[in-house]
């Protein structure tokens, strides 16, 4: 009975490296790279921060999160795999591993980008030190074996330093043109660098492109917009058609008031023909009970609204987009009180779209 267990081991251990050894990698980088507002020398950074010396430590490991990165390419494989080298990665209450740490693939089906997986490897390290979230991840198998547009929305919450797409040893993989239209840089918050996501992809910025067909860089840093100006700095620096600012949802009413204007000025400095798209930020569902917190949200909220009436008459091409319960009114979308979790963000998605691309229209960006 030993003899007939081991055996079977031993068959089931083989097929697994067969598995393994039947999957061929390539560079991610030979593939449609999208999310990146500039260039940097680890291309899985979205800013070079070490250029910006007045950047902290805290906006430099925000930064060199993959958040709004993704990778784009046409296979007729039956499985699709990843295999990364990761830095610093970290979740948070409420954040799944999936979106922190994971990888969220689509598949264009007619025209429309359908769901086909969300995985993530384990976290921590092995015995001989490695990470564990270094290992080969199958994010789909069992395919059929026509010819699909897919892509891969990389981790929210992670530092990646290299990146490999796996496909069957007999698949083909290439290179397609980005699917998304123009260049639009959006700036903001934990909303959107994706906290409390429930995948990579389901942010919404993520949304507001798939449903658009525009193209959007995201900038989001957790706790981190605060229309600082270095930041304007470097967004100026872009060749974006736009630019979306989520700024409203970290700083006080104070930092608000003294950094509006010199964060517009800018920018327009170098793009004063460009229209630059500000956002209201949404109801946080601590609210409904915390006075402190009702307070607090509701003032700013008023302060901000007046605020921006003077600053779009000031300022030639700069708007605001003072939609109202973005996330829905039945208060079911919050994941810990601040973050919505997915369905919260594509009501959010939804919600600004129409006054977003009616904007973009005037500039020809459609």
């Amino acid at each position: 009975m030993k003899r007939v267990f081991f055996s079977f081991l031993s068959a089931l251990m083989l097929f697994a490296v067969q598995q393994v050894d039947a999957v061929k990698y390539v560079d991610a980088q030979s593939l449609t790279f999208l999310g990146k507002m500039c260039e940097t020398t680890n291309p899985y950074h979205r800013v070079e921060v070490d250029d910006y010396p007045s950047l902290n430590n805290t906006e430099k490991t925000l930064l060199r999160d993959a958040s709004g990165l993704a990778v784009v390419f046409e296979t007729n494989s039956s499985s699709v795999w990843v295999k990364a080298q990761v830095g610093v990665h970290r979740t948070s209450t409420g954040m799944p591993r999936a979106a922190a740490e994971g990888f969220n693939m689509y598949i264009d089906v007619d025209g429309e980008w359908i769901w086909a997986a969300s995985r993530a490897n384990s976290s921590g390290k092995n015995a001989d030190g490695t990470e564990k979230m270094d290992a080969p991840l199958q994010l789909i198998g069992n395919m059929d074996k026509s010819m699909k547009r897919c892509i891969v929305y990389l981790p929210l919450f992670t530092e990646l330093k290299h990146l490999e797409i796996g496909v069957d040893d007999s698949a083909d993989i290439r290179a397609v043109d980005n699917p998304f239209r123009h260049k639009i840089v959006i700036f903001g918050s934990s909303f959107t660098h994706g906290s409390c996501a429930s995948a990579a992809g389901m942010t919404y910025p993520a949304f507001l492109s798939r449903q658009t067909g525009l193209y959007l860089c995201s900038l989001g840093m957790s706790g981190n917009s605060k229309l600082q100006k270095t930041m304007a700095e470097i967004i100026a620096k872009s060749d974006a058609d736009a630019f979306i600012c989520d700024a409203f949802s970290n700083p006080t009413t104070e930092i608000i008031g003294e950094r509006i204007r010199p964060f517009i000025e800018t920018i327009q400095a170098k793009h004063p023909n460009k229209p630059i798209i500000f956002l209201e930020t949404i109801y946080r569902e601590s609210r409904n009970f915390d006075q402190n917190s009702k307070k607090f949200e509701s003032e700013r909220v008023d302060y901000v609204r007046n605020l921006m009436k003077t600053i779009v008459k000031e300022y030639d091409n700069v708007y605001y987009v003072d939609v109202t319960n973005q996330t829905g009114t039945d208060h079911l979308t919050s994941a810990d009180g601040i973050h919505p979790y997915s369905w919260g963000y594509k009501r959010w998605a939804d919600a600004i779209q129409k006054p977003i691309t009616k904007i973009l229209k005037k500039y020809g960006i459609k």
